[in-house]
């Protein structure tokens, strides 16, 4: 297996989550497909990463499980195995599908916050994540693959060889659900190594929930963030305050987005929220990279989700081309 620490590594994560988080488009166009099938969506994500600079080489051993929103696909799950060595195993979940109102529930409802205890019963302290972190893990958890290898996620993972390392990698909404499921598998299946990797990921609970799992996962777990994506910035009041000026005076922010962001620093603020980001400060759980402004991006929004995705790609030493996706700017 690769280094879980070197840069390849991460290359290979975020490959990995970018062709999953589009597994359920049509390519070139690029259109989300509906009702998409599992047999379609695994086709996509063993064509992609076979065409992509550092992530093929694996293989699609259970799932992709979709939680189908109506037309459309959310929370695609999918473990592989493959790497230099042959026995990586990686579960990869997609971060925000844009047609799927239940990501957007997913990633938009954070009050009234859920006990972790009631996810995870051996929790030994008052820990609280976002309502809408606990349904998404809730479904991940719950929907089985139905091609292949049929059965749960935790069904496949509880029958893989005693002591294997077990890599968790999400991207945005896809991090924040991995940083949940990772304390969640640790304890279900105390036989195996997890190690948990997250990019542009929001805060998943409060300040009780970043110690809790930065205790359980000292040593396996890496935040990865730029600090020009406004996304790991949601939910701390004090971030999401910040961000409303993050790319003056080139990209001043416009009032819809401006009044959306106000509406979630009151409702933090007014109801004491103290989300808070794991690995803060932790020099091996937390790798801050410093993303530079796009000059072709002419708007708050544009910028905003230039950074969130594509400047990963760069900071992270890739080129645009070396991972099938959308392109940006429509080109």
């Amino acid at each position: 297996m690769t280094s879980l620490d070197s840069i390849q590594q991460r290359q290979i994560s975020l490959t990995h989550a970018y062709v999953v988080n589009n597994s359920a488009r049509y390519s070139p166009s690029w259109q989300n497909i509906k009702k998409p099938s599992p047999s379609q969506v695994k086709d996509n994500i063993l064509s992609r990463l076979n065409g992509s600079k550092v992530g093929g080489g694996y293989a699609v051993v259970w799932g992709p499980a979709l939680a189908m929103d109506g037309d459309y696909a959310a929370h695609i799950t999918v473990v592989l195995i493959g790497g230099k060595s042959g026995n990586d195993i990686v579960v990869v979940t997609s971060g925000t599908l844009g047609d799927s109102l239940q990501d957007q529930v997913d990633d938009l409802d954070i009050f009234p916050m859920v006990p972790l205890q009631e996810l995870i019963k051996s929790c030994p302290v008052p820990a609280s994540i976002s309502p809408g972190t606990a349904l998404g893990v809730q479904k991940i958890l719950n929907t089985p693959s139905t091609i292949g290898v049929q059965g749960t996620l935790c069904d496949f993972l509880g029958k893989q060889r005693s002591g294997a390392t077990i890599r968790l990698v999400g991207h945005s909404l896809g991090g924040a659900l991995m940083s949940v499921l990772a304390l969640y598998l640790k304890e279900k299946l105390s036989g195996f190594n997890f190690y948990c990797e997250t990019i542009a990921a929001p805060t998943a609970g409060d300040g009780f929930f970043a110690s809790y799992f930065n205790k359980q996962m000292a040593g396996n777990a890496l935040r990865i963030y730029n600090t020009l994506d406004v996304v790991p910035m949601a939910w701390c009041a004090t971030s999401l305050d910040f961000s409303l000026t993050l790319y003056e005076p080139t990209n001043v922010i416009d009032n819809g987005t401006k009044e959306m962001v106000c509406l979630a620093i009151d409702t933090v603020t007014n109801n004491n929220l103290n989300y808070t980001q794991w690995g803060m400060g932790s020099s091996n759980m937390e790798l801050r990279l410093c993303g530079e402004l796009q000059s072709k991006c002419t708007t708050y929004q544009a910028q905003s989700g230039y950074q969130h995705i594509y400047e990963y790609i760069s900071l992270l030493g890739l080129q645009l081309g070396d991972i099938p996706m959308p392109p940006p700017f429509g080109s």
